[in-house]
């Protein structure tokens, strides 16, 4: 099973296996299930792997609240006029402070085992393990 990086990134991104493009990976919202269904690639391949998802999902909450509170200043110094308030901007922050993690969590998930499968393509070992987990 051999894929093109662009391939297995994007099947990531779409919560999928990044190796086979199975559905189904997650056992619940939150919880990614410990191997594809469909292919038996074990998506946690080493402790800690998937703090590069976390980061992912920091930094998309972090973008999105930086944007957020940058655009009064812009529209301000685009406009001229200095009576925009700035409550709704703050609130659309919070907002995003709160729902990004929560909605882009299984994405980041997904998206960063494909992205770590793409980087570190699977060792001879760690294909025998997945073909004898293979549904």
């Amino acid at each position: 099973m051999s894929a093109s990086a662009t391939t297995i990134v994007v099947r990531g991104l779409l919560r999928r296996c990044g190796r086979c493009g199975g559905r189904r990976i997650f056992a619940s919202y939150f919880r990614m299930k410990e191997r594809c269904p469909t292919c038996g690639y074990r998506f946690v391949r080493e402790p800690g792997a998937f703090t590069g998802a976390m980061l992912m999902n920091i930094t998309a909450t972090f973008v999105l609240m930086f944007v957020t509170l940058v655009a009064p200043v812009l529209w301000r110094g685009i406009s001229g006029r200095d009576d925009i308030p700035w409550w709704p901007f703050v609130l659309g922050a919070l907002g995003w402070a709160v729902l990004v993690p929560i909605v882009f969590y299984p994405i980041a998930c997904s998206w960063w085992a494909a992205i770590d499968l793409a980087m570190r393509p699977l060792d001879p070992a760690e294909e025998a393990d997945a073909e004898v987990h293979a549904a």
